[in-house]
């Protein structure tokens, strides 16, 4: 039984990196892929694992069920045969690291055997993906270093009439004393400490250690404990046991791989845990013009979200609510621009509007009802709408 389960678990590895190794690749590589993973045959014999395609299981590939350490601890009831260690074992321990070096390697074997060669475009794509999370490290590095943690209105910058999807978040949220939360790309710290505020136990994660530095500061000041991690959303380095009642990704989403960063999450809700995200969408002229001009401001890299993306939160979660933000309110961000000729390259107008939300709140509280019965009346115009908060539950596993 312990040699079945050890196959099936290698099986179930296999086809789990080789699915992995599909999403990195264009649609036609990707249809390509597809048809050869369908291919593909497996079968157990003498401690070994045969891997061949298109029904020809002999003339494929043979890998011996004792190189991987899947066999140390099991995977989701899969494997775990053996060996003798805890079944619930911390994710520094390396045996996932190995697991995935392992893998990956035996895929591309068979791959290159059936004659797809994707070997070059994979590390490419890892240059790609490591040359992009050190630009975003050392720009956010960079922000970090320019702002006064001292100057920060934590209060102001979470209830300010501006600032209306922590509005809608903070009251669908309702209690947060005794409940964990992970803030992925904590940024300077405002929702952080926010959160920590209300009562919340949170754990602050950044790429940049500035900002991390930033949130930890900024904690210090306001009389709360934040606990901080240094890591990307795509790379997350918790533990297994590390579960969150909520996990909040504010203006984050739009930096990494959707896809990537909602499975690496979804395993770190606690049961009835919610996932809550706000971001920018891809659809208004107005910012996309606004977007071409501050690049200073901006990494290259950044994809407001659109309605695929959106989709994505229906696969990953069974259920979705959507709420969407700032319509013909945005006008005053072109007043702000054509007539306070503000430059965009010098300051981050979504920061401003909510520091000087005062100043605006005249303005924005009747644009913002006319936003309401718009989208009431026209539910399509909410795809050129500003920012769009998502909260999921209830992960497809």
């Amino acid at each position: 039984m312990a040699k079945k389960i050890r196959y099936e678990s290698f099986v179930y590895r296999f086809l789990a990196e080789a699915e992995t190794i599909g999403r990195s690749l264009t649609r036609f590589e990707r249809d390509r892929w597809s048809r050869f993973v369908a291919s593909l045959r497996f079968r157990y014999e003498r401690g070994n694992a045969l891997v061949g395609w298109e029904g020809d299981v002999r003339g494929g590939f043979a890998f011996s069920l004792r190189d991987a350490d899947l066999h140390h601890r099991g995977d989701g009831g899969l494997g775990g045969a053996g060996a003798g260690a805890p079944e619930a074992m911390p994710a520094s321990d390396g045996i996932r690291a190995r697991n995935a070096a392992y893998f990956r390697s035996a895929v591309m074997q068979v791959a290159t055997g059936a004659g797809i060669d994707l070997a070059a475009k994979l590390v490419a794509g890892r240059c790609a993906d490591a040359a992009r999370l050190k630009a975003e490290e050392m720009f956010h590095d960079e922000w970090a270093s320019a702002e006064d943690p001292m100057a920060i209105d934590v209060r102001r910058a979470n209830e300010a009439c501006t600032s209306p999807e922590m509005g809608y978040i903070r009251a669908r949220l309702g209690e947060l004393r005794g409940r964990k939360l992970l803030d992925v790309g904590c940024g300077l710290g405002e929702a952080s400490v926010y959160f920590a505020l209300e009562g919340a136990a949170v754990t602050a994660m950044d790429l940049s250690q500035g900002m991390l530095d930033a949130t930890s500061r900024l904690a210090s000041l306001n009389g709360v404990a934040v606990r901080t991690h240094k890591a990307a959303a795509e790379e997350t380095n918790l533990s297994e046991d590390d579960l969150f009642d909520i996990v909040y990704a504010g203006n984050l989403l739009h930096h990494v791989d959707i896809a990537a960063t909602l499975r690496l999450l979804k395993p770190h809700l606690a049961p009835d845990g919610v996932f809550v995200s706000w971001d920018p969408l891809a659809y208004n002229p107005i910012i996309n013009v606004y977007r071409a001009i501050a690049t200073a401001v901006r990494t290259p890299d950044e994809h407001p979200l659109k309605w695929g993306d959106i989709r994505l939160f229906h696969r990953e979660f069974r259920r979705v609510d959507t709420k969407y933000f700032w319509l013909t309110a945005l006008s005053i961000f072109v007043l702000m621009a054509l007539v306070q000729r503000r430059n965009p390259n010098r300051e981050r107008f979504w920061k401003a509007v909510v520091r000087e939300s005062e100043r605006w709140e005249p303005l924005y509280q009747p644009l913002s009802r006319l936003d309401a019965i718009l989208l009431a009346l026209f539910p399509p115009l909410r795809l050129l709408c500003w920012n769009v908060v998502i909260m999921a539950s209830d992960p497809s596993r």
